[in-house]
Formats: C-alpha cells, sequence, structure tokens
C-alpha cells in the first residue's frame, strides 16, 4: 500500500485460474497501479479478472468459460475493498456453466448487491465501440451511470421493464385490453428513468465536452439524447397512439428501452466524423469524467482501466490523458509494455507481468 493515499477502492486483489495467469494474491495502491510486460504476457488479463470482479462478466468475452485456465474446472477472483465505514470481502466463481457472487459471507442473487461497491469503467482499444456500435452499448453505459449515484434507478428500471414484457406478452397475442392495462405503469417507471438518465446527461456532458474541447480544439463537440419516443409527445399519449399498430406487429416500439445517445463532432456522427484516434479521446472523456462524477456524488472509490495506454495516440495526446487520469478521483489500473511508454505517474504501486507471473516491484 502507497504511503499517503487514502486506503480506499479495492485495496487486496486475488485471482485463481483466471485464463494463463499464475495464481496470485496482490495488494494494490488506492491511486496509480501500473501493470507492464511485454505482448501476451498477461497484463490485460489482471484488468479483465479486476472488471470480473466487478460486474461478474469480462470486458473482452462474452463466454466466461473462456476466462478458465485449461485443464480447471472453476475460476475465482476476490478481493478486499475499503469504504469509510467498512471493508467488505467480494468474491466471484465461475464453474459448472455458472457464475456465484458471495459478498461478506453471503451469496449475492442479483448483481446490484454487489456492484455498487465497485464503480468501474474500461479505456482500451475497443473503447471507440461506444461509438461506433449500436444504441444498446450508449444504454448501458447510461444505465451504470445513473446507477451509481440514484439509489432508485433499478427499481424504476425494474418496473418498467416488467410492464413492458408483460405488454409485448399481450400485444403478441392480439389482447388490446390486456396492453392497455399495462400502459400507466409503464408510463410512470418508463418517465422515472427517462428523468434520471437526462439529469445524468445534463450534469455529465458539458464536463465532458471541456474536456474534450482542450485536446481537439478544432472540433465542435455537442450531444442529442432520445428519449425513445417523440419528442412532441407524452410516453403516455405514444403509447396509446401506437397501440393499434402495434397490436398488429406484435411487439412495441416504444419507450426507454430504445433511447440513444448521439455524440456529435463538427454537427455529424462523431463516429464518422473522427479518426479512431480522436474516437478514443472522445470516449476516454465520457468516461474519465464519468468517474468524476460518481466519486462526486457516490460513497465508493471508482476503478480506472487502462489498457495499452499509448495505443493510436501521439505523445501529445498520450501525456494529456494521463495527466487528467491522475486528476480523477479514481483508482487506476493502467498497462504497457515499458514503462518508459508513460508519462510520471508519480506515487504508486507497479506490478512487472511475465509468462503470466505477477511480480510486485
Amino acid at each position: 500500500m502507497t504511503v499517503g493515499l487514502k486506503t480506499e477502492g479495492l485495496i487486496r486483489f486475488g485471482l485463481q485460474h483466471f485464463r494463463h495467469l499464475q495464481n496470485a494474491q496482490l495488494n494494490l495502491s488506492s491511486g496509480v497501479n501500473v501493470i507492464y510486460g511485454a505482448n501476451a504476457a498477461g497484463k490485460t488479463s489482471v484488468l479483465e479478472a479486476i472488471h470480473f470482479l466487478a460486474r461478474a462478466r469480462s470486458f473482452m468475452t462474452h463466454r466466461t468459460q473462456r476466462l478458465m485456465a485449461t485443464g480447471q474446472s472453476a475460476v475465482t477472483v476476490n478481493g478486499q475493498i475499503a469504504t469509510p465505514a467498512k471493508t467488505h470481502q467480494l468474491g466471484v466463481q465461475f464453474s459448472d456453466g455458472e457464475t456465484r457472487v458471495r459478498l461478506d459471507g453471503r451469496d449475492v442473487q442479483a448483481l446490484s448487491e454487489s456492484a455498487w461497491l465497485l464503480p468501474i469503467q474500461v479505456i482500451n482499444t475497443e473503447t471507440q465501440r461506444l461509438l461506433t456500435d449500436g444504441p444498446a452499448m450508449r444504454r448501458a453505459f447510461i444505465n451504470w451511470g445513473v446507477f451509481h449515484v440514484e439509489p432508485l434507478y433499478r427499481d424504476h428500471w425494474r418496473r418498467y421493464w416488467r410492464a413492458l414484457k408483460q405488454r409485448n406478452a399481450a400485444l403478441k397475442v392480439g389482447d388490446g385490453q390486456l396492453a392497455a392495462a399495462w400502459e400507466p405503469e409503464m408510463v410512470t417507471a418508463g418517465e422515472a428513468v427517462d428523468q434520471q438518465r437526462q439529469a445524468f446527461l445534463s450534469a455529465l456532458l458539458p464536463a465532458v465536452m471541456t474536456t474534450v474541447k482542450t485536446w481537439m480544439p478544432n472540433v465542435t463537440f455537442d450531444w442529442r439524447f432520445r428519449s425513445g419516443w417523440p419528442k412532441d409527445s407524452s410516453l403516455e399519449e405514444t403509447l396509446m397512439s401506437a397501440r393499434d399498430k402495434e397490436l398488429a406487429q406484435g411487439f412495441g416500439h416504444y419507450g426507454p428501452q430504445r433511447a440513444d445517445l448521439r455524440l456529435l463532432a463538427d454537427g455529424e456522427e462523431a463516429a464518422a466524423r473522427l479518426s479512431r484516434g480522436q474516437q478514443k479521446l472522445l470516449v476516454a472523456a465520457l468516461r474519465l469524467e464519468l468517474v468524476n462524477y460518481w466519486a462526486a456524488r457516490g460513497d465508493q472509490r471508482p476503478i480506472l482501466l487502462m489498457d495499452d495506454l499509448p495505443a493510436e495516440l501521439d505523445a501529445e495526446h498520450r501525456d494529456a490523458l494521463m495527466a487528467q487520469m491522475l486528476n480523477a478521483s479514481a483508482q487506476i489500473c493502467v498497462t504497457t509494455i515499458e514503462p518508459g511508454q508513460l508519462p510520471d505517474v508519480g506515487a504508486g504501486q507497479w506490478f512487472h507481468v511475465e509468462q503470466g507471473n505477477i511480480r510486485p516491484e
């Protein structure tokens, strides 16, 4: 543990049979943690294991089975998370096709029961997919952003999703009366979801625009949010007027499950206007400002995982991004091939990864 830093966040981390990494128990700095080593040494797998602890899933693959070392029947990660109130024990294990999460000695039934402890964001070579992929990825970004600061958001979203499923089932069998009966619940919960999303984006995105403007001063950035129904109508009016058409088609078209965030550069879609390096900077600004937003409004210390910082960035932008990271109110884990590729990160913990062996320095 680095002297002088707040001992909050993921202070101890362990893994067993995770990909080709050797089993390890690591003491982490609450500030900056640098993981360096040659290509294919296992650096990204260390970050992936931390993400698996936080979200019970990888950011590299949807097939959890692939996280398990060859010849093993289970993969396990565990951690101690220090908060102002107490230190929590968290563990995640995958075996026999199932993922099991335990928090402070008890089984967790829903991910939300443990995910609140480790607000986490990832910046890597695929980070621009937030711009280039479909709306579902951007909705997930918004949902996690709101979840960590609005305790009631999860309940609103669950209520809406339950009502949506019931209404869709009614539409599928052509029962307009039953479909209409579920609409008041959809409206109440759906408008609460939309209001919290819009409040979140209105607080977050001005800071993002300011940050990214300092990195790309010749580009004009803007954003638009689509709620998932026509902006000149309420959700109630939209559901009512669309019901006959949706009965004919057998499913619903409108609601917060159709929301999207559009990020613009010089008036165009940012994904089309910006280079890959510029896209990475824009998404990095989003994720950096998100951890600052969480830290300012929540009780937990966020974690920022940065995989291969130098990739696709020139030295000027690499230094600027690293400086912004160091100023973020987050616990940082960053990978690099050579220590000299990073700007000065100040005090922190260093780990050398070689052939799957993680060695603290």
